[in-house]
């Protein structure tokens, strides 16, 4: 993966499906914010499981999992590429072919896992470009307006979580 700009934020890295473009008006919109909203809350629903479940929940939740899965298909069925990223609570980092401007609004579209259609959706303004030689940019964009008071707490726990797995793994 390569070295990506240092974030001011808790953060981890990964390769994940991820795309930036261009946000006229800088808002991301209502049905993408709701979205984001439902992805953020199973993102960020407990993970502990007890030593042996029942059986029968797991199949519930398996067969959840796979309607879920299914519709948002039906709803994205195009998917970014994997991308290297660095993601924090307040910033996100990423490298890409194309320039962008110091202060342009842009909507990103991250899928937190890459094997899941779960879908985050996050408007944000580029706060630093930077050319790595042939290997194209740096950006690096601040989020800190993304969240409302009901979505920030979910990604704050969701980045956290990822941070803590990423230092256990070093």
């Amino acid at each position: 993966m390569p070295q990506l700009p240092e974030l001011d934020t808790v953060s981890f890295d990964a390769n994940l499906p991820f795309g930036a473009q261009l946000l006229p008006g800088g808002v991301c919109p209502q049905s993408l914010r709701r979205e984001t909203r439902l992805a953020l809350r199973v993102l960020a629903a407990p993970v502990e499981t007890t030593e042996n479940p029942d059986p029968l929940l797991l199949r519930l939740e398996a067969k959840l999992d796979l309607a879920l899965e299914v519709s948002l298909l039906d709803r994205h069925p195009e998917r970014p590429p994997l991308q290297p990223c660095r993601l924090g609570l307040e910033q996100l980092a990423w490298q890409q072919d194309q320039a962008q401007a110091p202060g342009e609004s842009v909507l990103m579209t991250l899928y937190p896992n890459a094997d899941s259609s779960l879908i985050v959706f996050i408007a944000g303004q580029i706060v630093d470009c930077r050319a790595v030689g042939s290997e194209g940019y740096h950006i690096r964009a601040d989020i800190s307006r993304a969240f409302d008071e009901i979505t920030r707490p979910l990604w704050e726990k969701w980045v956290f979580r990822r941070h803590r797995r990423a230092i256990l793994g070093r």
